[in-house]
């Protein structure tokens, strides 16, 4: 039996919004954070460095309660995630990404008309 070290999109997503969601003076949780989007994505994908700093900026766009920041940083982590699964040369993987950018980009929106 092969153990899956991947994690999936959706556990991803989860696991993201409710870690940015908590303690929002600490910087560990975002650090590990972004150890699973790491994982997910695979070693030496170029575009986890900007996936990093963008939930940084998301994490303080929550803490603020800012809707029209919030929005934008879902956003910026959607088309990060489409640039992630178009550097991606796993097949399984890119689908899984792709979905995940979608999901990103709905909760934008929602984030958007939230103001």
């Amino acid at each position: 039996m092969e153990l899956q070290t991947k994690q999936d999109p959706q556990q991803l997503l989860a696991t993201t919004l409710r870690r940015l969601q908590q303690d929002g003076e600490r910087v560990s949780p975002v650090d590990e954070l972004i150890s699973q989007w790491s994982e997910a994505l695979g070693e030496g994908n170029l575009t986890l460095e900007n996936i990093a700093d963008e939930l940084f900026s998301l994490k303080k766009a929550l803490a603020d309660k800012k809707a029209a920041k919030i929005a934008s940083s879902l956003h910026t982590l959607s088309k990060l995630t489409k640039q992630a699964a178009n550097e991606s040369s796993d097949a399984g993987l890119v689908g899984q990404l792709l979905q995940l950018s979608e999901v990103l980009e709905g909760l934008s929106k929602q984030a958007a008309e939230a103001k």
